[in-house]
């Protein structure tokens, strides 16, 4: 089986390293990556910690398809939020997590805080804290230069920016140059431990049960992305950045602080805008052996690039940093998203926060002390300068750093109206206002506002209730815990038919040995959000997810006022809010609340 039944454990407080054998009745039952991770909270962490305690452990995850799947070149990092303070589960892409399974481990937890920086080097189950004193202070892109220089050029490495290193809630970890852990603070807490980063080198073979199975799997998957390429998927083609038209279309472009659905020079931003133009310049990045191929990177010149390739961006970013900041040049997009990943700042959220900072500073609401730095939509310059002071929490940077909530709460007057987030996490580039049902799984999701928690099979904007959609709604979510766990893409959806749930079970079958059906596959999907919800249930105490379970005041109460989705709101009204959460929490084994009815994870 591809499960190494390892879970390597490091303090960083006592130095301390031990290798623990994970039994495979959790693994049977908690798949791996996300599974996993809920799972060793429940078991390791007081949920009422501080986020930023010493007990609070950064989990990283593999599971059974690392190394062995196509599109399967991912892991997990798991922990309480020091953003959000709630569970939170962030995925990334590139070559770590097959690394981690050929250095012989499911999962690292690391606890405890260093007094001075350091770094965790791992070859194989050889294991090493390392000082990071000349690391501190180095970009993410110099950190993981300098690692590799010291360790082996072949390894591959997770670190954290200077936004990481000045506890900036909105910061993330970086691995293979231009992916990120970017959602929820990952990077504060990596900061907060005195952890630059970590190096891992693995060079053990797995152990696949069937070997012919895996073979005839690996064909399937690769004949259905050859067929998706075939037939003319813009995904391998330009990446993610293809989903802006589409976004525009059904008026779910944020746009100006989410003031509308729909950017009036979106063409100049589009996937194929930016294709058609650095094409020649623009070299694909894949994750390890995956062919569908849709990263890339390109090859800019400019001073700010310091002779590096850039990346080339998301859509996530695009949208954020581009039609919600008011940029229509896709130039500036390249530099502010290089700037982020530099400095190790999640591009959703900074783009977030600074467009409430725009929307509010127009309207007056800035504290005397802030307005000086007020900047307009769409002023360059500013956003290039206003990103640097929130990675150094400078000047009003030290607000924003915090993110939009807590940035709304301090400015106070009101300035909370315009804050756009679900349970602290700033929202990602889709409005729910264009989307029937996407409301509901904002407010449902244990992490707060992720669009990566799944969607329900709908095109149409909220024009009618979402109760006949629940079933969709829950059905995807599994499908999405599903793949968090094995750990495969989500980009697999756009492969020819996409993954299904039964793949899912065939996979689990094919790398584990263990048979399992569609049925079981669902349960332990169901397990694994309830193991996240209860770990939320525990944090708020008397509070209630019902009470959390709220949209910003502008995706709730303020229509669209132009486009497709012209004078919809997320929801057809708050009646049909409430009953959605009590069908969904009724299906999903909760009460009334949104409590578990099932209030313990079993020790196993």
């Amino acid at each position: 089986m591809t499960w190494t039944k390892r879970l390597l454990k490091v303090n960083l407080t006592t130095k301390s390293i031990q290798i623990e054998e994970i039994k495979q009745s959790v693994l049977e039952k908690y798949i791996g990556g996300k599974g996993l991770g809920a799972y060793l909270l429940h078991q390791y962490v007081d949920p009422k910690i501080d986020p930023l305690s010493d007990k609070n452990p950064i989990i990283i995850a593999t599971g059974p398809a690392q190394g062995t799947v196509p599109i399967a070149g991912r892991y997990s990092i798991i922990t309480k939020s020091p953003h959000t303070g709630i569970f939170l589960d962030s995925h990334v892409g590139g070559y770590v997590g097959p690394e981690l399974k050929f250095a012989g481990f499911d999962a690292i937890m690391i606890l405890g805080k260093s007094e001075h920086p350091v770094y965790i080097e791992i070859t194989n189950q050889s294991v090493h804290i390392k000082n990071a004193d000349h690391l501190w202070g180095l970009s993410s892109l110099n950190a993981e230069d300098q690692i590799k220089e010291n360790h082996d050029a072949k390894a591959k490495v997770i670190v954290i920016g200077p936004a990481g290193e000045n506890l900036v809630h909105i910061s993330t970890a970086t691995s293979d140059y231009y992916r990120t852990a970017a959602r929820g603070g990952i990077g504060m807490l990596f900061g907060s431990k005195k952890l630059k980063g970590i190096s891992i080198r693995g060079t053990l073979e797995l152990d696949v049960p069937d070997i012919g199975s895996l073979k005839e799997l690996r064909k399937d998957i690769n004949h259905r992305t050859k067929k998706s390429i075939d037939n003319g998927h813009l995904l391998p083609k330009i990446g993610s950045s293809w989903l802006l038209r589409i976004a525009n279309e059904r008026d779910q472009l944020p746009t100006l602080n989410y003031q509308y659905g729909e950017f009036e020079a979106f063409e100049k931003i589009t996937g194929e805008s930016l294709h058609e133009k650095f094409s020649s310049v623009t070299k694909r990045k894949p994750c390890y052996r995956c062919p569908l191929g849709c990263s890339y990177i390109i090859n800019y010149e400019a001073e700010w690039t310091e002779g590096r390739m850039v990346q080339h961006p998301e859509y996530e970013s695009i949208g954020l940093l581009g039609s919600n900041l008011g940029i229509d040049c896709l130039d500036h997009i390249l530099q502010t998203n290089h700037t982020c990943n530099s400095l190790g700042l999640d591009t959703i959220s900074t783009g977030s926060v600074i467009s409430w900072f725009m929307e509010v500073g127009n309207k007056g609401l800035i504290p005397e002390k802030y307005k000086h730095e007020k900047i307009e939509f769409g002023d360059k310059s500013g956003i290039i300068q206003l990103i640097s002071k929130i990675a150094n929490q400078e000047g009003v940077g030290e607000i924003l750093s915090q993110g939009v909530k807590r940035a709304s709460e301090i400015f106070g007057n009101g300035t909370d109206r315009y804050a756009v987030h679900v349970k602290g996490l700033e929202l990602p580039a889709w409005d729910p206002r264009g989307k029937l049902g996407l409301g509901l799984s904002y407010i449902t999701s244990n992490v707060g506002g992720s669009h990566l928690r799944g969607w329900p099979a709908t095109v149409d904007p909220p024009d009618r209730s979402m109760v006949p959609y629940i079933d969709s709604l829950i059905e995807q979510q599994d499908l999405k815990i599903l793949k968090d766990s094995l750990i495969m893409c989500h980009f697999t959806h756009s492969i020819a038919p996409g993954l299904g749930i039964s793949d899912t079970a065939k996979i689990f079958e094919v790398t584990t040995g263990v048979k399992t059906s569609v049925k079981e596959m669902r349960e332990k999907a169901q397990r694994i959000w309830i193991a996240s919800r209860l770990f939320n249930v525990k944090i708020w105490g008397e509070i209630s997810p019902r009470q959390l379970g709220v949209l910003p005041h502008r995706l709730m109460y303020d229509p669209l006022p132009t486009g497709k989705a012209k004078g919809m709101t997320s929801f057809n009204n708050q009646q049909d809010l409430d009953e959605s959460l009590t069908i969904f929490y009724n299906k999903r084994g909760c009460d009334f609340d949104g409590r578990p009815q099932y209030q313990e994870i079993t020790n196993l």
